[in-house]
């Protein structure tokens, strides 16, 4: 009887160590461990990238600008920063005078211009300035008055879901005067610009001047 037991028992531990030395069980403990252990160590670095990702896919939009058409608001060689949340979840319209990106299909690319016809406005030049249904526009935001000239065309009629666009450097600014297809549709607009960051060259090497940051508007 006392034989029969302890071979029962003998059987036990044995089967119980053979258990303990099954891989599944050990591997799973020391998977386990590990990504414990790097979540430790990184997960600050994932939750830090998420947010970034986040921000500057969803809520910011960032955007080089190479050329001088919206000086002195924007220098050349600016980076923007852009707020683009509503323009993506809706197709807000643009208040007349808000600097905004969009894409124009004509360039096939992004560009930054200030909003000066609204859907269903006439635009017309007098004497170097632009007129809204035949009233002047007061402009104070440009550094020159009275410089703005049309191109081949003189009046415009802006469509119903449709903007038109200057560059406050109106001597220098490819817009809506000189596209052939002069009107872009409001669900191309993707950004409001929000400020500007001027960039320095060191050794060929763009560098952000922060001491220059200045509100667009």
């Amino acid at each position: 009887m006392e034989e029969n037991e302890g071979r029962y028992q003998g059987k036990r531990v044995l089967g119980e160590q053979q258990e303990n030395k099954k891989p599944g069980r050990h591997l799973k403990g020391t998977e386990g461990e590990a990504y414990r252990g790097f979540w430790k160590e990184y997960g600050y670095l994932v939750i830090t990238a998420a947010a970034v990702l986040v921000v500057f896919r969803v809520l910011l939009q960032l955007a080089y600008v190479p050329s001088s058409s919206m000086e002195s608001m924007i220098p050349r060689d600016s980076l923007l920063v852009s707020w683009q949340l509503p323009y993506l979840v809706s197709d807000p319209v643009p208040e007349r005078g808000d600097i905004v990106t969009f894409w124009n299909e004509e360039e096939n690319k992004l560009l930054v211009k200030r909003v000066i016809g609204l859907p269903g406005e006439e635009i017309t030049f007098s004497d170097g300035f632009v007129c809204i249904d035949g009233k002047r526009l007061e402009e104070p935001y440009l550094d020159r008055q009275g410089a703005t000239s049309p191109h081949n065309q003189k009046t415009y009629r802006v469509p119903e879901g449709s903007l038109f666009f200057l560059g406050d450097n109106r001597g220098s600014s490819k817009d809506s005067r000189f596209w052939t297809e002069p009107y872009i549709p409001e669900s191309n607009v993707r950004a409001r610009v929000m400020f500007c960051i001027p960039l320095t060259r060191w050794h060929n090497i763009p560098l952000l001047r922060l001491s220059q940051i200045r509100l667009v508007g």
